[in-house]
């Protein structure tokens, strides 16, 4: 311990109802090879068996302090830690999930040898129920390091994975608000107030995902059960007025539209899956009202994707709400134009395929065109790579999503693709798509990104080709077709040729894997700045 007693390190774990999860976390903060620090426990209320839990943990360790109070939500608890913490640095730590043992050791070595006034390491992202664990960047990407306006946007919001300056927090008088989401209410302000960073990289914090009851899994309701459809609008309005009050607002003015709509968007992710239908139509019509309110002036089109999954990365960048609820992913123009709906039962792992699969057979797309008349459609081919199943008069996507599927042994005929007999199916679908289409909503514009297999993997300076290029480079081919004959059919359509960039590759590191079909964020976002340049008239 240092000569005043005061601890280098106040750690501050908010618990509420948190049982089992926490004895991983606090062994994980005994043992850190760096000791001088205190860990506040502070119980904000539970009910289960965390108050005896942290008793035994303050009698076992010295260095625990534990405080219980009235149940008043995490950002009380945190902000009551920050007026009882000692050291000069901060860290916050959710309770069900750990560290690696050196976590506070290199973050606080990083940030007094650079006199950083916060230091940030990656993260693990664990999944609870499988095990897996994925490697997040916080930094960067792809060995780049953000400029500050772009980690103020980009950069994960957690307050875990970071130790601050207690001072950053008191000289400023920054608090966490009493709202959902209160760590993107305040991670680009305490960017902006800092004023040195300094990134570790190395996964140093594991994250748990997936924890049963958790307030994401939960779809973060209120109390009393009833679905909270302002979610996330309380956070981001907090994070204006905090720049405003600091004097920093007009300095940023310029990139903070940005900075709420990317988060806001993320939100809309998050909970597409999890909240049922009307309470997320609620939700983006809230998060529409409070963006034109907040930042008049803005685009905010109301538009269809269609496509593969990174084409919904890439509209993610261009400051404009992206709907999940109007995209269409692991689908095909054949499935869609062909026959009449399959109400077939779905079951599905992944939530969020299920919805897809599920879309794929029962012809949602006419409807959901018919309801909300979008402006624009946007559109890639690379999901139009699988085979077809031709199954009671119509055609089924035999997708990725589809072959995970309780339906995967669904009976038919398969159509392979690239075979003339699909090509012709595919070119007569085509047609059809666009005529009923441009039938449903007169005026409609179609925008279509010519998205073709990555050949490349890797990071910039060190890349190498796909293991599988012959194979990726047959199926290009059958794409690169299909795009002339859309384009064809579609004299009015603006097209995006991004294919031949010199940053046109797969991320080694990717986050869900360095697959043919994902395209790296750098690269994303360049598409999207792109598309904004070529079609700024039409997102009025």
């Amino acid at each position: 311990m240092r000569s005043d007693k005061s601890p280098a390190v106040s750690v501050i774990l908010p618990v509420y109802n948190i049982g089992g999860y926490l004895e991983q976390c606090m062994e994980s903060l005994a043992d850190q090879t760096f000791r001088d620090i205190e860990i506040l426990l502070i119980d904000d209320g539970s009910t289960d068996d965390s108050p005896q839990r942290c008793q035994k943990w303050q009698e076992r360790d010295d260095r625990v302090r534990y405080v219980r109070k009235e149940n008043g939500g995490v950002s009380s608890a945190r902000n009551l830690g920050l007026e009882l913490a000692r050291g000069e640095y901060i860290a916050f730590v959710d309770p069900d999930d750990w560290l690696d043992l050196t976590y506070i050791e290199k973050l606080y070595e990083a940030a007094v040898k650079s006199g950083a006034d916060m230091a940030e390491c990656d993260i693990w992202r664990y999944d609870n129920r499988s095990g897996r664990k994925i490697y997040r960047a916080c930094y960067g990407r792809m060995g780049v390091p953000y400029t500050l306006e772009e980690h103020m946007k980009y950069g994960p919001t957690a307050t875990y994975k970071s130790i601050s300056r207690r001072s950053l927090w008191l000289d400023n008088g920054v608090k966490l608000p009493d709202c959902a989401f209160e760590s993107p209410a305040v991670y680009s302000l305490m960017l902006a107030l800092s004023r040195k960073t300094v990134s570790v990289r190395e996964p140093l914090y594991y994250y748990r995902r997936f924890r049963e009851n958790s307030l994401i899994e939960n779809g973060y309701a209120h109390k009393d059960g009833t679905a909270n459809n302002t979610l996330g609008t309380e956070a981001m309005d907090h994070l204006i007025s905090e720049f405003k009050r600091t004097g920093l607002y007009e300095r940023y003015k310029d990139i903070l539209p940005g900075v709420v709509i990317y988060r806001l968007n993320d939100i809309l992710a998050m909970q597409f899956h999890r909240k049922a239908e009307e309470d997320f139509r609620q939700m983006t019509a809230n998060y529409r009202s409070f963006v034109e309110r907040t930042f008049s002036g803005l685009p905010d089109p109301v538009y269809l994707t269609w496509g593969g999954y990174n084409l919904n990365r890439i509209l993610t960048h261009m400051d404009m709400i992206h709907d999940p609820f109007c995209r269409f992913n692991f689908s095909s123009i054949p499935s869609v134009v062909s026959g009449a709906p399959i109400g077939a039962s779905v079951e599905h792992p992944n939530r969020y395929r299920r919805i897809m699969v599920e879309r794929d057979l029962s012809g949602r797309f006419w409807s959901l065109l018919e309801q909300e008349r979008p402006s624009v459609i946007f559109m890639d081919l690379i999901d139009e790579r699988f085979d077809l199943l031709k199954t009671g008069g119509r055609y089924v996507t035999l997708s990725d999503a589809f072959a995970g599927s309780s339906l995967k042994d669904m009976e038919g005929t398969v159509i392979h693709f690239g075979s003339p007999e699909c090509e012709e199916i595919w070119k007569d679908s085509c047609r059809l798509f666009v005529g009923r289409v441009k039938a449903a909503v007169p005026g409609i514009r179609f925008v279509v990104i010519r998205s073709l297999l990555c050949e490349r993997v890797g990071t910039p300076g060190c890349l190498t080709m796909h293991p599988d290029t012959e194979g990726i480079r047959r199926i290009n081919r059958v794409l690169e077709s299909r795009y002339d004959h859309l384009m064809s059919i579609l004299t009015d359509g603006i097209l995006i040729d991004p294919a031949k960039d010199e940053l046109y590759f797969t991320d080694r590191n990717y986050e869900y894997g360095a697959v043919p079909s994902h395209l790296n964020e750098i690269e994303n976002q360049a598409i999207s700045e792109r598309i904004r340049e070529r079609i700024g008239g039409l997102l009025k």
